[in-house]
């Protein structure tokens, strides 16, 4: 008997859902088993691709765009405490 473990994969039948359930084509990001990232498309046609990945685009675009936002608040806020922590200068 062997331990190997059986490597997950998206079955056809859930992927054949998600394209009936489109209206045009799908976008799926996930990882698999061994976290290793993993693209799955399927477009009814060019138009429709072209408009699925502009859109992935202006959303990757905007999550980095709050991403950034975060991270600068994050900055100031620690920035912001470092200085009330700061001894005063006693002659």
């Amino acid at each position: 008997m062997t331990n190997k473990k059986k490597i997950f994969k998206i079955p056809d039948s859930i992927l054949k859902q998600i394209d009936e359930c489109s209206f045009g084509g799908y976008i799926l990001f996930n990882f698999s088993s061994k976290g290793e990232p993993q693209v799955f498309t399927k477009f009814d046609n060019q138009i429709n691709a072209m408009a699925l990945l502009y859109y992935v685009n202006t959303w990757s675009q905007s999550v980095d765009q709050l991403n950034l936002e975060a991270t600068t608040d994050q900055i100031a806020r620690t920035n912001q405490e470092d200085d009330f922590d700061e001894p005063e200068n006693q002659d």
